[in-house]
């Protein structure tokens, strides 16, 4: 065989080998999930399932004047893990690190089905859903809240409109890869002063407290989506946009943190700035709980403590 022949034989092989490989490429998604850190492991693809809500009732009239239409979920932390089961199933150790609050088993490999069989460190102990945050920092030594409050509110006008979380719901509220301060849709308060990033100091004996809210239409189908958050959308004028007809509850995240004599200085996220602060959720309610206290409290009007009691609207 001459050597022009060889030539030729190699470089239609190349060729093809090539041509596969970009076949097998382009037949794989890519998928940058919402809180991902920039190096680490691919996050694990898996199936996103459905769910169909209960229909949306209508009124005559407006809904009655309420000053409040909440549900307060208090819950301790519980552990600190390297793990997010939503961004990173299955892969222990793939994340930054977290800190968990709400259902004690959280881990990489949890799934709605096992934080059922799990416990709660909310005051209201069938909640069984998982909270985690990034874990807070200062100067190289982890900060924990005092407490991780997650309210359940009405995001629409029509409060009485509102309907739980469907079974195995999922969602991250935030995004690490926020730009800048001044991009950052939350807030964080000491002292009276509200501000978008740590401020430089806060009053000896107050809390350095950040909050965040989350968007509150679903779009009636998904449980999940591949960034983790496009199956909600904010409401357009206390309304839900028809895309994402479903009110559901507005969670708000408040993480309030004890700092030594009120100071900020050496605070830094496992996910970086403070801007970067993000929250996830599964949800895991217990039989009917979450459907009971959605109906009393969210459209019946009231401002219900960890316990579902509203002590000035029993």
């Amino acid at each position: 065989m001459s050597d022009h022949t060889r030539r030729r034989q190699w470089s239609r092989a190349a060729g093809t080998t090539l041509l596969a490989a970009g076949l097998l490429l382009a037949a794989r998604p890519f998928l940058i999930p919402a809180s991902a850190t920039t190096a680490g492991p691919a996050a694990v693809a898996t199936p996103y399932p459905t769910a169909k809500p209960l229909p949306v009732p209508t009124f005559s009239g407006p809904p009655p004047f309420a000053q409040y239409r909440e549900i307060h979920a208090n819950c301790k932390v519980t552990h600190h893990l390297s793990d997010d089961p939503i961004v990173y199933p299955g892969l222990p150790g793939a994340a930054h690190n977290h800190t968990f609050a709400g259902n004690p088993t959280t881990n990489a490999k949890s799934t709605r089905t096992s934080l059922l069989a799990g416990g709660s460190s909310c005051q209201d102990t069938m909640d069984k859903s998982a909270y985690w945050i990034p874990t807070l920092y200062q100067n190289g030594k982890v900060v924990d809240p005092t407490i991780v409050t997650t309210y359940y509110k009405s995001g629409v006008k029509d409060y009485r409109t509102v309907q739980p979380f469907p079974a195995g719901f999922r969602l991250i509220v935030g995004d690490m890869r926020t730009a800048s301060a001044a991009d950052f849709q939350g807030t964080w308060t000491c002292g009276g002063g509200t501000f978008t990033t740590f401020p430089k100091s806060c009053p000896s004996g107050s809390s350095l407290i950040v909050r965040l809210k989350a968007p509150s239409c679903w779009n009636g189908r998904d449980l999940d989506s591949p960034d983790h958050k496009s199956h909600m959308a904010y409401p357009v004028k206390s309304v839900c946009p028809a895309a994402f007809p479903v009110p559901l509850p507005m969670l708000e995240i408040k993480v309030p943190y004890k700092l030594p004599g009120g100071k900020t200085d050496g605070l830094a996220y496992s996910s970086g700035a403070s801007y970067s602060f993000h929250y996830d959720f599964m949800e895991a309610w217990s039989g009917n709980r979450q459907a009971e206290l959605v109906k009393h409290c969210i459209n019946g009007g009231r401002q219900c403590n960890g316990y579902g009691i509203d002590q000035h609207k029993p």
